[in-house]
């Protein structure tokens, strides 16, 4: 619908806000479901009738971890010939569950008895899911006494949470967010993912939410019939051929056809009202752009307008049964690298998720203009976007998803060994910025020893009525204490490694994979395939915990040297990140307003550029290469300038799908291998993967070089043709 001029010359929105609101309005209404009649409630009275208990509702969490225990169940019943899993539920007695536990620890690897106790909740939680009725009290009293008196010493378990619980500091999350953006060599598929981590660290840390409000944490649920069984029907001990049995009778009267389909539509209806079917949410279990306000107000004081933004977190522990979501308001910070607002503002410029048109950088964002008459104006986000995570994940080949948010292992794994990297002893977890989040807020008052076990305060000085230590008790009650910028990733000298004497453990599975393989290569399709494969991952595993271990110790026993230390310099190929790293490392302190919200606009604009661009491992080849080059100059004689940068005729060591990315250098694509060999083993470990995924898919075969844009080509070996024929490139 066209706009309409106002009296003054602006456009008249009214006829499209009314009918945006009444469409609104029209799909907020919900269709009541039609009522039942009087011969399918006296139908649904007979099936509750034989209903003999309705279920407790679970969270899909406690349904997959339920699912989880019943396979160690199983495996219980059949290894020590108990009988069939199900019919011994049913006839279940004190001294089988007892035995049950004792098994599951001799089975598994549990450390803290916190586990095991869990453990036994969820049994009870499966015995009832099953039997529809819950666990005697007195035998689950008596199996817990047994939990306490017999295994927790013959097993050595150890108490939950005996380590500590280290909190993070505002100097912690600086050191993190410098470590990320400046020092952080490890290669992500796209530096978007980098402004991604420092969302998560700062919200995490200003917040105190759980990472599943921000990030994709939940499991797929099994689709085996054994959890049908178990959370497929609200109610226990229905009948499941009431179905069959109502269709038989409606297909008695073969004259009548009306008769038979008004029957199987009413068993549909009554099988939907007690059916247990998860219903979608429409939208991503992780933070959406519906969920983030962004507005810009005019201080009260200075009378300038200022971006400031809310995010409603909704997602929080038991959200699906009682919705408690809680809103947060942030405002730009001082310090840039802590200023969670302009990492939104890039992001969204990136997603191009504004609905103005005219917001397309971050001049446009903070100069909006407020009204006399106002105090504040929205920002809206286009409505294609509200249900898109503003945290998302990349495929297999570097593509940024549409629509599938970031996924948790990711976050975990990146947080853990960026914190490691950047010389913390202790690796990072996002529990710990919800500590530091709760301890800054003293939200538990008293009881804080619950998220911190270390008294931060200086009660010596204060009972001898001496000056108090503050300033050293904040370092000491947290992760920076242990914090050593000089570490490295491994500090093992290579002759540890070389004189480590062999692992009784790790040779017994060693021997043991051994004579499963028979001496032969190839396992696949053998018998012992499974196991063999399980027993690989156990002695990796094994190793890793092994080798984690004596690093931990020779560290702590080793003695660093006498050294003056020096901060490293920012070393970086990407311009965009190199700007960035500079104004977030040497911010100075006596900026004044207008230079910070000029730099403010500054940072997001490279932000926005940098969610483009790439890292590779080929850095410091590169450099190497360049040096030589330089070296081998005659410093009288001026090179000639390079006509054409992307010849079609490329060298036989480039690669022929690099040197048509734009997110990468110029250098980086252009890049020659030293051998072809090599140049074929990135291909294959960085490129392939995504092109034969392609090729499954039916999607477009293109070439990547720059001059090949309009080449189609119909399958992998046409491209491997086709880079070999026009640019000399044999994959």
């Amino acid at each position: 619908m066209p706009y309409d001029a106002g009296a003054n010359g602006a456009l008249d929105n009214h006829v499209d806000f009314l009918a945006q609101i009444a469409q609104e309005s029209q799909g907020k209404r919900q269709k009541r479901p039609a009522p039942l009649s009087a011969e399918e409630h006296a139908e649904n009275r007979k099936r509750l009738e034989r209903a003999t208990f309705v279920k407790p509702v679970y969270a899909d969490e406690t349904q997959i971890n339920v699912a989880g225990l019943l396979k160690k169940w199983q495996r219980y019943c059949r290894e020590n010939n108990v009988g069939d899993w199900e019919a011994t539920l049913k006839t279940l007695r004190r001294a089988t569950i007892m035995d049950f536990f004792l098994f599951v620890r001799s089975n598994y690897t549990i450390k803290s008895w916190g586990t095991s106790h869990v453990y036994i909740r969820q049994f009870q939680q499966l015995y009832t899911s099953v039997t529809g009725r819950f666990l005697d009290r007195n035998d689950a009293k008596e199996v817990y006494k047994y939990h306490r008196q017999v295994l927790i010493p013959r097993f050595d378990l150890r108490a939950p949470n005996i380590d500590g619980k280290p909190v993070v500091s505002a100097p912690d999350l600086q050191v993190l967010l410098a470590f990320n953006i400046a020092y952080d060599t490890k290669i992500f598929p796209s530096e978007r993912h980098r402004i991604q981590l420092a969302c998560c660290y700062k919200m995490m840390s200003y917040t105190g939410a759980r990472p599943a409000e921000l990030v994709h944490n939940e499991r797929a649920k099994p689709k085996n019939k054994v959890f049908k069984t178990l959370f497929g029907s609200k109610i226990v001990s229905l009948d499941a051929t009431d179905h069959g049995k109502i269709e038989d009778e409606a297909g008695d009267d073969t004259d009548d056809e009306s008769k038979t389909d008004d029957a199987a539509a009413e068993c549909r209806r009554l099988d939907e009202l007690l059916s247990s079917e998860t219903k979608g949410r429409g939208r991503p279990k992780a933070l959406c752009y519906e969920d983030i306000r962004l507005m810009i107000v005019r201080h009260p004081v200075t009378g300038k307008a200022i971006p400031a933004m809310a995010i409603k977190f909704v997602h929080h522990k038991g959200s699906d049964n009682k919705p408690k979501p809680t809103i947060f308001y942030f405002t730009p910070t001082k310090k840039l690298v802590f200023c969670l607002v302009s990492d939104i503002i890039a992001l969204a410029l990136h997603d191009r998720a504004f609905d103005a048109p005219s917001l397309t950088s971050a001049g446009r964002v903070l100069g909006t203009k407020i009204s006399a008459s106002m105090s504040c104006i929205p920002l809206r986000w286009k409505k294609s976007m509200l249900k898109i995570p503003i945290l998302r994940r990349f495929g297999c080949n570097g593509v940024l998803s549409h629509d599938e948010p970031m996924p948790y292992a990711k976050l975990r794994d990146d947080m853990g060994q960026q914190s490691e990297d950047a010389g913390f002893e202790i690796r990072w977890t996002p529990r710990f910025c919800r500590r530091g989040a709760a301890n800054a807020a003293n939200v538990r008052h008293i009881s804080r020893c619950d998220l911190n076990q270390m008294v931060d305060f200086d009660m010596q000085n204060t009972f001898l009525q001496e000056e108090t230590e503050t300033r050293l008790y904040k370092l000491f009650a947290h992760v920076s204490l242990t914090r050593d910028p000089r570490a490295k990733r491994d500090m093992v000298p290579a002759k540890v490694w070389a004189n480590l004497p062999p692992e009784p453990e790790i040779e017994k599975l060693h021997e043991r994979r051994a004579a499963l393989k028979r001496g032969q290569y190839r396992i696949q399709g053998r018998a012992e395939e499974q196991e063999i494969r399980m027993l690989t991952e156990q002695i990796r595993l094994n190793r890793k915990s092994m080798r984690t271990t004596l690093r931990s110790d020779t560290e702590t026993r080793g003695e660093l040297e006498e050294e003056e230390y020096e901060e490293p310099q920012i070393e970086l190929d990407i311009p965009e990140r190199a700007r960035l790293a500079e104004i977030w490392c040497h911010q100075p302190e006596h900026w004044t307003d207008n230079e910070i919200a000029r730099h403010r606009i500054e940072q997001i604009d490279q932000m926005v550029l940098l969610c483009d661009k790439r890292e590779t491992r080929r850095r410091g080849r590169q450099r190497r290469q360049l040096n030589l080059s330089t070296k081998r100059d005659s410093p009288s004689i001026s090179p000639a300038p390079e006509a054409d940068p992307f010849p079609l005729l490329m060298d036989a060591g480039q690669c022929p799908d690099c040197i048509g990315d734009g997110r990468l250098s110029k250098e980086e694509r252009t890049f020659r291998f030293c051998r072809p060999a090599i140049r074929n083993e990135h291909f294959d470990d960085q490129h392939l993967k995504a092109r034969e995924l392609a090729q499954r898919r039916g999607e477009a075969i293109r070439c990547e070089h720059p001059k090949c844009v309009d080449v189609k080509l119909h399958s992998l070996d046409h491209f491997r043709n086709h880079v070999r024929t026009v640019h000399n490139v044999a994959l």
